[in-house]
């Protein structure tokens, strides 16, 4: 298992307990009278719940990684009732979990039991919609001032505790966080801390050393705020026998083994099959953007196996690595880094100077090169250096068209990686020309207040990679009823028909959707009058900030817009009675802009809505202290689109 693929199983995992020897039904820990009669939380007032401990033990002795995971919870509220009333213990490809265990004591003392054929296994959606497995449980009786404990075995084959993400801080305040850690015999053990002081492992039982936080208060949940790596409590542990915290003399090391690990040299070095075959790819280009832009096209067109639906992951493991970029070319096939390969060799023919890159994921943590550690790296995309500077080509990513790079690696530092050395860079983050959602409606509205007529929005950039990414792998029945669904939670009583999808799989152009729809009772009728929002895209929206405090920074993932368009017929014997329009909101640095335009043609009796939006202008990370400022600014934003006019029965 490589260190990235562990890292992004345990960033979805509530990490886990480890031992060697089965859960037994006498492990488990005497219950104190205090914790039974405890009527209150010790670390935070208002909690719903509260863990009073919380236990991970590492084994990493033996082949295979074990871990044990112990939680006991007192719940405070029907809140926190219904929070524990059932667990998903997430799992991936090569883990194993293994003797569940689960218990409540109630406040006489007595106990109730998980049985074992209650525990079943699931399908559950976790960060950012990545489908995962879950094995679940319902924790039995539960009920408001009981005690819940739980805990089971994780099983990782054949891998180690290299890399792992020891997580001190969770979604609910915990009075003793603790790890307990078993390393490899002889291995030097080092390990990075973010957002807690400085703790030490200390020797503990049986060969466990401990590290433990007291009174952790809980992760909250907010709109927009930073990836939670940037925010909770948590340590990087890992094995080394290198002291060195030098930061260029770490990453000159490091750009020497990743240069091994990927074979640059022969990986990029063209080969006769690439000679050949550029004439013909090149062929009509005169300028140097000409080049690379067919360049990509092929590259794009050769057969995606990492991102090959009719494939399972067993299947793909079967598959045999391309031994070069000639032999992708050969088979007409490859995975990811293979296919990018063959982009980087044909540029390098071609006379441009090509390089791997290698930068962070913003999406777990805004990284630094400070953070001298490989695991926050991963290999990205090719970068080609022009006059101008720095571009960055990913073909091999099929949800973004050419010139852009998924939002998370945008605006990261980046690491550009020949044989011989390697250019230290940031990567650009895409403008609000990127990603824009233009949308369209020719609409009839009923006296009685039915909206009904053809909708046409179409996505580019990071919008549409939302949908080609969450859902390449589906069928078209699926993702029209995903759209639907996401049509309906925003107007519950919306009726979908004709829906079309187009170039769901091409990412170079525009996705599509076009449908019409019927919405009962969309104007509020009052007697003679009808009250109207005429910003039918926005209609059933909440406020984006609702608290008046903040406990993090703002975070947006990229800068975007929005382009709506919208004609209503009005039904006949109806006229304005009210039709003011919200105007023009903007910030002075015009990071983010609100412009709405009504007019109506009374001789036809229709009504135009033309409004602009965009947000997060050259900036998409903004500090808690400016907080009040955008939320205002937001809460303007939803006033403006909300707007309703009146029109008044003749």
């Amino acid at each position: 298992m490589s260190p990235r693929f562990l890292r992004f199983v345990l960033s979805i995992l509530t990490p886990l307990l480890i031992i060697n020897q089965p859960i037994l039904a006498d492990d488990w820990k005497p219950i104190s009278p205090e914790e039974i009669a405890m009527k209150t939380p010790k670390v935070e007032p208002n909690a719903d719940a509260e863990a009073i401990f919380w236990e991970v033990r590492v084994d990493d002795s033996s082949e295979d990684l074990a871990l044990k995971h112990y939680v006991r919870v007192k719940i405070f509220t029907e809140r926190g009732r219904e929070k524990f009333s059932k667990v998903d213990i997430p799992f991936s490809k090569g883990m194993r979990i293994k003797d569940i265990a689960a218990r409540v004591i109630k406040s006489d003392g007595s106990i109730v039991e998980l049985k074992k054929e209650d525990v079943f296994e699931r399908e559950i959606v976790k960060v950012d919609d990545v489908k995962v497995k879950a094995k679940s449980f319902a924790i039995p009786n539960i009920e408001i001032g009981v005690i819940v404990e739980y805990r089971y075995r994780e099983i990782i084959s054949s891998s180690s505790a290299n890399n792992m993400r020891l997580v001190f801080q969770r979604d609910i305040p915990i009075q003793q966080s603790v790890y307990f850690f078993k390393p490899i015999s002889g291995a030097g053990v080092k390990y990075l801390q973010f957002n807690m002081s400085d703790q030490k492992f200390e020797k503990d039982k049986g060969g466990f050393f401990r590290m433990g936080l007291n009174n952790v208060p809980a992760i909250k949940e907010e709109p927009r705020m930073p990836p939670e790596d940037e925010v909770r409590s948590w340590g990087l542990l890992y094995y080394s026998s290198d002291d060195s915290v030098n930061e260029s003399t770490y990453w000159s090391k490091v750009g020497g083994i990743l240069a091994e690990v990927y074979d640059i040299k022969d990986a990029m070095k063209p080969g006769n099959d690439s000679k050949k075959l550029l004439p013909e790819i090149i062929a009509g280009a005169n300028t140097p953007e000409e080049k690379l832009s067919k360049i990509f096209q092929y590259t794009r067109k050769l057969k995606n196996l990492s991102f090959d639906p009719s494939l399972t992951d067993e299947e793909k493991d079967k598959i045999k690595p391309n031994k070069s970029p000639e032999d992708t070319i050969k088979k007409g096939q490859g995975f990811a880094a293979e296919i990018n390969d063959v982009f980087a060799t044909l540029a390098i023919a071609a006379g441009f100077e090509a390089r791997i890159a290698f930068t962070g994921d913003r999406s777990e943590i805004f990284f630094s090169r400070k953070h001298a550690h490989q695991s926050f790296i991963h290999r990205a995309c090719v970068a080609v250096k022009f006059d101008t500077g720095w571009k960055y080509y990913d073909p091999a990513y099929p949800f973004l068209p050419e010139g852009m790079l998924a939002w998370f690696e945008e605006n990261q530092d980046a690491f550009l990686l020949s044989a011989k050395d390697y250019v230290t860079t940031k990567t650009p983050l895409s403008g609000i020309d990127k990603s824009v959602a233009t949308r369209s409606g020719k609409l009839k509205l009923s006296e009685d207040g039915t909206l009904e007529g053809v909708i046409k929005t179409e996505y580019t950039g990071h919008l549409a990679y939302r949908y080609r990414s969450n859902g390449y792998e589906d069928s078209a029945t699926k993702r029209e009823e995903d759209f639907t669904k996401e049509l309906k939670d925003r107007m519950s009583t919306a009726e979908v028909s004709n829906l079309k999808i187009e170039n769901f799989t091409d990412a170079d152009k525009p996705l599509v959707y076009t449908y019409n729809i019927r919405i009962p009772n969309y104007a509020q009728k009052t007697g003679k009058r009808l009250f109207l929002q005429p910003g039918f895209f926005k209609y059933g929206e909440k406020p984006l900030f609702n608290s008046t405090n903040r406990s993090y920074d703002i975070y947006f993932h990229f800068p975007w817009s929005e382009q709506d368009k919208i004609e209503i017929e009005l039904p006949k014997g109806f006229a304005l009675d009210n039709a003011d329009s919200p105007g023009n909101l903007s910030d002075a640095d015009k990071i983010g802009s609100l412009t709405i335009d009504i007019k109506v043609d009374s001789e036809n009796s229709l009504l135009f809505y033309d409004r602009k939006f965009h947000f997060a202008n050259r900036m998409v990370f903004f500090q808690k202290s400016v907080y009040p400022a955008i939320k205002n600014m937001f809460d303007s934003f939803n006033k403006a689109d909300s707007h309703t006019i009146t029109l008044k029965q003749n």
